[in-house]
Formats: structure tokens, sequence, C-alpha cells
């Protein structure tokens, strides 16, 4: 394919939802070198002729002349030749503000970001979850080049952030987390001066807290007659409260393939979809009974259906708690800790990485057996 550099619009197919797209020059050099580089904005009606502009096109005739140039001269057609030529020919005075280390710190961040997630090889989830950030910061504009990394933009990212107050501390952190990632990574690789999460500092909120079931939350649970979907989302409850796997894992479970026996229990053996980590969790005999009840292959229903049906639950059965999948995993963690399951043998079953995070449910277990205290044994003098 001959070497160009062409102008597209809305690549992101971001118009029709906001109302206006990225106008970005497309600069193709050779296979797996190519880059993206925003040049402006428009709506769909009117970007062909702010297309046609001065800057725009006066870019776009400058890159080509650096192609030309570099095939001349029979150099390898690189991306980082390219950035070296990149105003050293027709702006020379204005390269020191440009490049930095020879990188061209006009090149969009958000596509660093993208790239370089593709060779993390990252679980689906999580790719999602990426995902949502990357597509906040095209949202917010703010920073969209490597030159947009600086602390007061960063400040302006977690405002924008907060301008609707539909977000937690707690979830605002998270953005903040994946985003300083990769200008931690471009800082190691020496692409921009300075990490500016170095230098500043953002509340990290907290996280809503878990309300797992008692045993006999959960016993009222097994015991309640259903029939249908409810009956089919109470069964996955149950065995994800029994086994402890989150939903996605549960989706993925396979009888045949990822259990195993050992004496008088048998376990799975597997790997969570969204961190990668392994865990072996017993298959106890709630969860056991309905394994055989839908002959070991448990019924599809999609998560949001699930938590749906559960809320019907919920009402039903008059659990004053918030019943989703997320909590019956839960349920099974201070379940085994409530039966003094050391709390390193909870953390593989559960294929936590950090025994911190297992500890958490430690620290609610605490809490109800103060509740229990205060609730049951005020009459002791």
């Amino acid at each position: 394919m001959k070497q160009n550099v062409k102008i597209v619009f809305d690549r992101k197919g971001q118009a029709e939802k906001n109302g206006t797209g990225k106008i970005e020059l497309y600069i193709y050099l050779s296979r797996g070198e190519k880059k993206y580089e925003v040049v402006g904005e428009s709506d769909s009606a009117s970007w062909e002729s702010v297309a046609l502009g001065k800057n725009i096109q006066s870019r776009k005739k400058h890159y080509e002349q650096i192609i030309s140039a570099m095939e001349m001269l029979n150099e390898e057609m690189t991306i980082d030749n390219f950035t070296k030529h990149i105003f050293t020919d027709e702006h020379p005075k204005q390269a020191p503000s440009n490049i930095y280390n020879g990188n061209d710190l006009r090149q969009s961040f958000v596509e660093f970001c993208r790239e370089h997630m593709k060779s993390e090889n990252l679980a689906k989830n999580s790719v999602k979850g990426f995902n949502v950030v990357f597509d906040s910061l095209e949202e917010s504009g703010i920073l969209m080049t490597l030159a947009d990394l600086t602390p007061a933009n960063v400040c302006a990212y977690d405002a924008w952030l907060r301008r609707n107050n539909t977000r937690t501390d707690y979830t605002i952190n998270g953005y903040h987390k994946k985003v300083s990632k990769y200008t931690k990574i471009l800082w190691q690789l020496e692409m921009i001066s300075s990490n500016p999460y170095a230098h500043v500092k953002f509340p990290k909120g907290k996280n809503k807290e878990r309300n797992p079931l008692i045993e006999e939350e959960l016993l009222k649970m097994r015991n309640a007659k259903y029939t249908g979907h409810i009956e089919r989302a109470r069964d996955l409850f149950v065995f994800m409260a029994y086994t402890g796997l989150a939903y996605c894992d549960m989706a993925a479970f396979n009888f045949d393939t990822m259990t195993e026996q050992h004496q008088d229990y048998t376990y799975i053996d597997g790997s969570r979809l969204k961190t990668g980590s392994n865990f072996f969790t017993p298959i106890l005999p709630p969860a056991m009974e309905v394994l055989k009840k839908y002959n070991y292959k448990l019924p599809l229903i999609s998560n949001q259906k699930a938590n749906d049906y559960m809320h019907v639950m919920e009402a039903d059965l008059h659990i004053n708690k918030p019943i989703s999948c997320h909590i019956a995993r839960h349920s099974f963690a201070t379940l085994m800790l409530s039966y003094n399951i050391p709390i390193e043998k909870v953390k593989r079953m559960l294929g936590h990485k950090n025994i911190a995070t297992t500890q958490i449910y430690a620290k609610i277990l605490k809490k109800n057996v103060e509740e229990s205290v205060t609730e049951n044994l005020h009459i002791l003098k």
C-alpha cells in the first residue's frame, strides 16, 4: 500500500451521540507503522468544509512532504523516523515545544492507551472497564495529546468527572487509577518529562459497604418455592453463594473439565476471567444440589436479568438487603470465615490476588458480631 496521509472523520462514531466527532489525520507509512492525529472537531454536516481549512490542509501537506523526503532518503518508514522530521524542515523554531526526546507531544494520548492495552492480555471485563475510561477521556476533550498531560489538565479532567454529581469519589478514583497507569508508562518510557499524577492528589472515597446474607437468610432463600425464571435465578444465586464464583466465572463453568474430587468434596479448579488469577474452591452441598437439579449444566440467564429476579426475591422474602449475583460471592466469603476457615484458604477459594481484599470480609464479619451482641445481649447485666 502506498504511503499517504488521509483525513478521516468520526472514526469512533461519537458524532451521533455527542453532536460532534473528531477530525483526524491518518498517517500510513508501512505495515504496522501508522498513526492517527486529532486535528479538529466538527458536526457531520460541516466537517468537510472544516477539513478544507488552511491549518488542516497545511499540516496534511507538510506530512506528505515529510513522507516523500523519507522515501527519497531511503529511510526506514517508521513512526519514530517520521516524528523526528516533524517541524524540523519547515518549522524548526517550534520543535522544542512540540518534541520531547524525539516524541511528538501532539500524538493522541488515548490512542497510545488503547494500543498499549492491546499488548497487555487483559481479561474481557478489564478491557471493558478501561474502554469506559478511555471513552470518557475522548468525551471530555481535556487529556487528548501527550502535551495535554499536565497537573492542571488532570485537575480539569477530575472536575469534568464530577460535573453532574453522578460519580462517587470511589468511582472517580478508579478512573484516575486507570489513566495514571498510562501516564506512568509514558514517563517511564521517557516520552513525557513528568508524570502529572505525581503532582496531584484526589480523594479516594470508600466503596459501597458489602452487606452479605447470613446463613439464616441463605437458608430462607434455599427453601423458598419459586417457578420459572425466578426459580432459576434463585438456584444460580445459591450456586454462587456456596462456591464463591463470580457471575462471569459461573457462566463459564464446565463441570466435566473444571472439577476434581478430593475425599468428600468436589472442587472447582479454574482461573478468574476478570483477573486471570487461579482459584480452587469446594462445591458445598447446597451448590451440588443445584448442579444435580440441572444435570450438571447450569441454566443461562444474563447478569442483569438474574439481578432483576433476585430483587423480586428480596422483597418477597422480606430480606432487608440488596440481593445480587455479586452479593452471593460476598456471602460465601463471610460464610467460610464464620466457620473458621483460615483467611489464606478463603483467599485461594475466591482467587484474590491480594489478601487485603479478602480481609475486607473479615471486617464485615466483625461488624456482624458487634451488631448481634448489641441486638441480642443487651439484657445482660
